[in-house]
């Protein structure tokens, strides 16, 4: 399925913004990430091997693929994995990588919420919750907070909602559903966050009380871009509408220099080569922001690309829920093709019931030396030549997989790509939307 871009000067909410008391950004902020396999990590599974730990990437990369797909098609109730088979692959809510912390209410409770770019909502489970998944520390609770508002069924907010019911006392409730029909329902509430003593008011997000995902701990969600009405950055009346992040390795080195950041308002890092964005609708507020994919070289080739292989307009986005890199089915076939053209190490026989699409008999020093490299280039100036750490993986002893998987939806760039990169979202102005890529800001963000 292809998405139109909104034409310029469109904006995605077109109700109107000046009725709704926005709060200000007056701040810039850099929040600390902290990866899901971080020891630091309230997730961190100190059991699981190397093996088991690529397995729940990859099988929470296509979890979280076709849930984004069917959001996309409206199609949620019709996939197709069982609930036992997210709960495994750590789906915890649709997945995600990177943990941010923050506050709600006054006085103020400590929320451990997973960054979802392009996600559209935030939310997080909330006292009374006579039916959710086990909870990482206490719950917020609404009555206790004096800053809390929620809102009425006939007002801007709850008529924003994608799906919304209420309550006889005239009290908007929100309705999300993720893949296998699993929902989460609450009521949509305004209060008080706080991000490194910084305190912003008026921020609206779901109060979940029906949260039944799995027997696993569960996080808050932190939607940053999806909705000018939902989403974190567009929260901000004085704006910029601007941010920045660096996805590092550092679950091998939690104690290093180095760590993962997201970097809000006039803090965001905005250099090094850049791409334009189309912004792109999808159901009622909902949207996304994608570059136009315009070429792939694998080694010493550069692929001829056309619209059947792309997609084109709106055919690929950038998130921090999925590890992996998805391409469409005959891109990505065509890309594995070439990989096995010009890498020089024998091709493992698939495995039964093995998720990987391509590995090859090696270790990843044999994956350094002979299998080729990847590069994606984007309308614009906009470049990523990939390092073979990004690409390649040695999923369990001596077996080399490709960190790659094929989509009959749009095209995602996953987390290892992205890594050890400052990347940079300008979103401004309504008709001049930017995509920034710099290589040399991740050591020092």
């Amino acid at each position: 399925m292809a998405f139109a871009p909104l034409p310029p000067s469109t904006k995605s909410f077109l109700l109107p913004l000046f009725l709704i008391v926005l709060p200000t950004l007056s701040h810039q902020q850099r929040i600390r990430l902290t990866h899901r396999d971080s020891p630091e990590s309230p997730l961190f599974d100190s059991s699981a091997t190397t093996a088991e730990k690529w397995q729940r990437d990859h099988r929470r990369s296509v979890a979280y693929r076709d849930h984004f797909q069917a959001v996309l098609e409206d199609r949620l109730k019709s996939l197709t994995p069982l609930a036992a088979e997210f709960e495994e692959a750590g789906f915890d809510e649709v997945g995600g990588e990177y943990l941010m912390e923050f506050t709600i209410g006054t006085p103020p409770v400590r929320v451990i919420g997973m960054l979802d770019v392009p996600g559209d909502f935030i939310w997080t489970q909330c006292v009374p919750c006579p039916n959710c998944t086990p909870s990482l520390g206490p719950l917020y609770d609404p009555s206790k907070s004096s800053t809390r508002s929620t809102f009425s069924c006939s007002s801007i907010e709850c008529l924003s909602l994608e799906s919304q019911t209420c309550r006889g006392n005239d009290t908007c409730e929100y309705i999300r559903t993720y893949a296998n029909d699993v929902p989460t329902n609450g009521v949509l509430t305004s209060d008080v966050f706080t991000i490194n003593d910084v305190t912003y008011t008026n921020m609206l997000f779901g109060c979940g009380g029906d949260n039944s995902f799995s027997t696993t701990p569960a996080v808050a969600r932190v939607g940053l871009t999806g909705s000018d009405m939902f989403s974190l950055v567009f929260r901000f009346d004085s704006g910029p509408f601007t941010f920045s992040h660096c996805f590092m390795k550092d679950w091998d080195n939690p104690s290093g220099n180095t760590s993962s950041n997201l970097h809000l308002g006039s803090d965001a890092q905005l250099k090094g080569t850049s791409s334009p964005l189309a912004r792109c609708r999808v159901g009622k507020t909902a949207q996304f922001f994608s570059p136009t994919l315009a070429g792939v070289g694998v080694g010493p080739e550069a692929l001829n690309l056309t619209a059947d292989l792309v997609g084109g307009n709106c055919s690929i986005v950038f998130t921090s829920s999925t590890p992996l890199t998805f391409f469409k089915k005959p891109l990505f076939d065509l890309v594995a093709s070439k990989v096995r053209e010009y890498g020089h190490l024998p091709e493992a026989p698939h495995r039964l019931n093995d998720p990987w699409d391509l590995c090859f008999n090696g270790t990843f020093e044999d994956a350094m030396m002979f299998l080729p490299t990847l590069e994606i280039s984007f309308d614009g100036e906009l470049g990523l030549s990939l390092s073979k750490s990004q690409i390649y993986a040695e999923v369990d002893p001596g077996r080399t997989c490709l960190l790659m998987a094929p989509t009959d939806g749009i095209n995602m760039i996953g987390t290892y790509m992205q890594m050890n990169r400052n990347i940079g979202y300008d979103l401004r102005s309504p008709d001049n939307y930017w995509l920034y890529f710099d290589l040399n800001q991740c050591d020092n963000n």
